[in-house]
């Protein structure tokens, strides 16, 4: 009897030992197991972080990048709300009425002017240079079998005109635009004499065909080409001619352009030039005569 309950006593005893000891083990996997929890929800923000870090990293660089593209581009395609307005064959009795319109809404323009109408209106000129305008040369003859007749001629005429500009304005350019513009008359061996001598050669992508619509039907003309011209992603640059209808309806098309919150810039010698490209459509003058 006695036995009996000795054996009794040591199987609870054995009984309770097991049970601590499991209760011990369980204890020691449950926090085995919240370490392991705790440590894998660090682990998780710290590669969430990095990974968001490393996200911000990479899109800083690939945006600084572009960035940088767009700041290089002075010109072009980044900015399409920039217009060049270039206005030819001056200066004229309506230059003046010009830049007062321009200088209305804060705009600027360049002239592309000829030799002897610069000696004739030699005020005008200083005027548009002091209000921060371009100045760019056109020749002397506007006549087409004088200045393409050669290499020379073509050289001599924009030569004679730089004088002329630096004796009456002291103002030096290099910016050029041949009459009736690069093509057809302007050949490969023209316009490697004048990039030989260090001229930048500019055309134009909107013609406003001012010298042709009466009553100012070229304001209309003008805006639709702009519109299409970004649309199509190119650079914009006006042609305009220094002339009494251009003066009279110029208030216009530059009120419209303000409107709309485009920038009407100057061309100067850092701004990457524009022309047009003969790809066999350009012949000389003399062969056309024949």
């Amino acid at each position: 009897m006695k036995h009996s309950r000795q054996h009794r006593r040591q199987q609870r005893v054995n009984i309770y030992l097991k049970t601590w000891s499991i209760c011990f083990i369980l204890l020691a996997a449950t926090g085995l197991l919240g370490y392991c929890f705790i440590h894998l929800i660090a682990m998780n923000k710290y590669t969430s972080s990095e990974r968001a870090a490393s996200e911000l990293q990479r899109n800083t660089e690939v945006n600084g990048e572009h960035s940088a593209g767009k700041t290089e581009d002075t010109f072009g395609k980044a900015n399409n709300k920039v217009i060049y307005l270039t206005i030819d064959d001056g200066p004229s009795s309506a230059t003046g009425r010009i830049l007062d319109a321009l200088q209305k809404v804060n705009a600027k323009a360049t002239f592309f002017m000829l030799a002897p109408h610069i000696k004739v209106h030699p005020e005008v000129v200083k005027r548009m240079i002091r209000e921060g305008n371009g100045a760019g040369l056109h020749g002397v003859t506007h006549v087409a079998e004088h200045f393409y007749h050669s290499k020379q001629t073509v050289l001599d005429e924009i030569s004679e005109d730089q004088k002329t500009l630096e004796t009456v304005a002291d103002y030096h350019s290099v910016l050029v635009r041949v009459p009736y513009g690069s093509v057809p008359y302007l050949i490969p061996s023209f316009r490697k004499a004048l990039d030989s001598q260090g001229y930048k050669l500019w055309d134009w992508t909107v013609d406003s065909r001012d010298w042709e619509l009466s009553n100012g039907g070229f304001v209309e003309s003008t805006i639709n080409q702009i519109h299409k011209v970004e649309k199509d992603g190119e650079r914009t640059v006006v042609l305009l001619h220094d002339r009494e209808e251009t003066a009279k309806y110029l208030p216009q098309l530059l009120s419209y352009l303000s409107k709309q919150g485009y920038q009407m810039k100057k061309i100067d010698a850092s701004v990457k030039p524009m022309h047009f490209h003969c790809y066999d459509r350009c012949y000389s003058y003399k062969k056309k005569a024949r």
